[in-house]
């Protein structure tokens, strides 16, 4: 019997993650579109799934909930799956244009899994006015977060186009990538990352904890003021422009070069990601503008890897910060600076694993619950944005070169999610938007990019 079959008991954030299930508004799917040059060889983009499958444990595992351990959540083989159940195929929708598919892709954007199956699925939209040919990717955010969904992209795709054939698959329980899967997965890096505390870590404090009291409540003290500290939004409220929510979605992209980001960037002593941010609380200022509205400080969130050494587990690991992203700052380079100094703070709190720690709570309240209580988060923040650098070469889906990345993240109850993937020279922003809140979606697009424009243009 294949370990697979074992079960895995869910981790406490993703058993949270799937109460957010109950509801379009909070179902938490993450889309990935990739675009390839050609369409693929009949048959081409199946085997890729199917080798991809037998490669990442979670594309051939469910969820089953137990009667005799209080409904406990765990992760056992789907030992009846059928891949043409999570594969479709479609012709272009609309015009044959991207920006058709795009809308398309987020009227789905929050479309429920079959529970009783692997919560993922796949459509190959072919026949592209110019040619190309579209992979749409959905995965439930408990399958992993972005950084872990890597191993899942990196099994489908190749270094070339025409790979060695590898050796056929065998049900003997072994979670070894491929080489060059594992050549792939080196190749993406995360953005946020802080030093967490090991299980070694974790043994001295209990020990010293045992010797120390006194100095262990001191310490905890400090801890929940931490914690405190990244969540501080200081004088950044939620703006009035974006107050309404709802429960469709719209997808939109912003392409640029990441050699004209890197060049900011060095100019400035700060990070490519510094820019990033940047550049989008400027859009977020010239879309009040737009609106005859002053620019102001707007609530932005950072979900931000923790796991650290521990990467290979899986599940999710995911710390979050909330700053008072400076957009009342017209000018680029002092935004810049602001943003820099406001994140080199925030990663240096412990306080970041605050979540981690909190979510075997939350993840044991009533749905309902637990979903408002996070809600009552998500209303504090207006813009939550997520960083992927992905390989800086190109890289190959059933034969054919993969031209662009697309990343969107879900929405959990915020106007706008914004995923940066940086590929091959190219940085593509995917936003994810709350039409109730983000009314008119081409003017922000437009927005973002003067934003991004400015600031290349002082670089």
């Amino acid at each position: 019997m294949s370990r697979f079959s074992l079960t895995e008991d869910v981790a406490a954030l993703d058993e949270l993650l799937l109460k957010g299930d109950a509801w379009p508004t909070t179902r938490p799917v993450m889309t990935m579109v990739l675009v390839l040059a050609e369409q693929p060889a009949p048959g081409r983009l199946e085997a890729a799934f199917v080798r991809a499958a037998a490669e990442v444990p979670r594309m051939r595992q469910r969820v089953v909930r137990s009667v005799l351990a209080a409904g406990r959540a765990s992760w056992v083989a789907d030992e009846d799956l059928d891949l043409d159940y999570h594969l479709r195929r479609i012709g272009a929708p609309g015009d044959g244009s991207f920006e058709a598919a795009l809308d398309w892709a987020s009227a789905g954007a929050t479309a429920p899994f079959d529970a009783a199956r692997p919560l993922w699925d796949a459509t190959i939209v072919e026949r592209l006015v110019d040619r190309r040919t579209l992979v749409v990717i959905r995965a439930h955010h408990a399958i992993a977060d972005g950084v872990r969904a890597i191993q899942m992209m990196a099994a489908l795709l190749d270094l070339e186009p025409h790979p060695p054939s590898p050796d056929a698959a065998q049900d003997d329980g072994r979670t070894e990538l491929s080489p060059s899967t594992s050549q792939i997965v080196r190749a993406f890096q995360r953005v946020w990352v802080i030093n967490p505390q090991t299980a070694s870590d974790r043994s001295r404090s209990a020990f010293e904890a045992s010797l120390h009291p006194f100095r262990m409540l001191v310490k905890s003290t400090a801890y929940v003021r931490s914690a405190l500290r990244t969540m501080d939004r200081g004088d950044a409220h939620p703006s009035p422009l974006l107050s309404e929510r709802g429960s469709s979605r719209r997808f939109a992209t912003v392409a640029l070069s990441l050699e004209d980001l890197k060049v900011i960037a060095t100019k400035n002593a700060v990070t490519v990601n510094d820019v990033y941010l940047t550049g989008l609380l400027g859009g977020m200022g010239r879309y009040h503008e737009a609106f005859e509205l002053p620019r102001c400080d707007v609530p932005i969130a950072l979900p931000i890897d923790v796991a650290g050494a521990d990467h290979h587990e899986a599940g999710n690991h995911i710390g979050a910060a909330i700053l008072p992203g400076p957009a009342s700052m017209a000018d680029p380079v002092e935004r810049l600076r602001a943003v820099h100094d406001l994140v080199v703070s925030r990663r240096e709190e412990p306080g970041l694993r605050a979540m981690d720690h909190l979510a075997p709570t939350l993840g044991q309240l009533p749905a309902r619950v637990a979903i408002a209580a996070l809600g009552v988060h998500a209303r504090r923040v207006d813009l939550q944005a997520s960083n992927l650098v992905g390989p800086s070469f190109p890289l190959f889906l059933a034969g054919e070169k993969v031209e662009q990345m697309n990343a969107f993240g879900p929405l959990p109850g915020v106007p706008v999610m914004a995923v940066l993937v940086s590929y091959d020279g190219t940085c593509t922003i995917g936003f994810t938007l709350d039409p109730s809140a983000i009314t008119d979606a081409p003017l922000f697009v437009e927005c973002v990019r003067d934003s991004f424009d400015e600031l290349i243009q002082i670089g």
